[in-house]
């Protein structure tokens, strides 16, 4: 694999309280398009769409998702794990 241009590494603790802290902490990390935005589907879209059109490496450490709801915990998930299925070479889940 060659060398990203771009490459990022976003860690989520316990101060990321809700899914706008979650959105904020990656868009404030690795621009995704827009500097807020608001539900699922958008951050979705948002993510998928800078891995489809960028030289990028993504790197998300998960050290503690308590903060959230257990349902956005488990949309978040399921958002990475498709993302990294479509995209293995631009993110990555350490």
């Amino acid at each position: 694999m060659a060398i990203p241009k771009e490459r990022y590494v976003v860690t989520i603790d316990s101060s990321v309280r809700t899914k706008d802290d979650l959105f904020s902490r990656i868009t404030d990390t690795a621009y995704l398009g827009y500097s807020s935005f608001n539900g699922w589907d958008a951050f979705n879209d948002m993510l998928l769409g800078r891995l489809e059109t960028s030289d990028i490496l993504i790197e998300i450490l998960n050290e503690d998702l308590s903060g959230l709801t257990a349902r956005d915990r488990e949309i978040y998930r399921e958002i990475l794990a498709d993302a990294v299925r479509e995209f293995p070479e631009r993110l990555r889940l350490l």
